[in-house]
């Protein structure tokens, strides 16, 4: 059984819409392994997964917004990084939309993993940028 993520302030980067969106998409997530644990409803899941897509593009395109505004040099890698996650997830829904079956603890251990990884690295990485570069007190 997946266990459910948990935000610690050490991973905010100190932009506010940022941090903000990164704290909700670990809600949605934790929704995602409450439903698997519990059985929820089909429609139900299926609704938080296209929440979770939604959401995470926004989060992605605003992150990107402003890696470019700052100039930060490992953007196009970052940006990949995202690219991949949204690749990886349409990957799942397609599967489990045509095996109607539930949702796979590989899914939910890949989306556990991935963001808890890239917040708590590649954010960060971000975040020492914005910081050394003086965006950021």
């Amino acid at each position: 059984m997946v266990s459910l993520m948990q935000w610690t302030d050490d991973l905010l980067i100190h932009i506010e819409e940022i941090d903000n969106q990164q704290k909700n998409l670990f809600l949605i997530i934790n929704r995602l392994i409450v439903h698997k644990r519990t059985h929820g409803p089909r429609e139900e899941l299926l609704d938080l997964l296209q929440v979770l897509i939604a959401y995470a593009r926004a989060h992605f395109r605003a992150e990107e917004t402003h890696m470019r505004d700052t100039h930060y040099p490992l953007a196009l890698s970052h940006g990949k990084e995202h690219l991949r996650f949204s690749e990886n997830i349409q990957e799942f829904i397609t599967d489990y939309t045509n095996q109607a079956a539930g949702l796979s603890d590989k899914m939910l251990t890949f989306l556990r993993h991935w963001w808890v990884s890239h917040v708590a690295h590649s954010d960060q990485n971000f975040g020492r940028y914005l910081k050394k570069e003086g965006y950021l007190p």
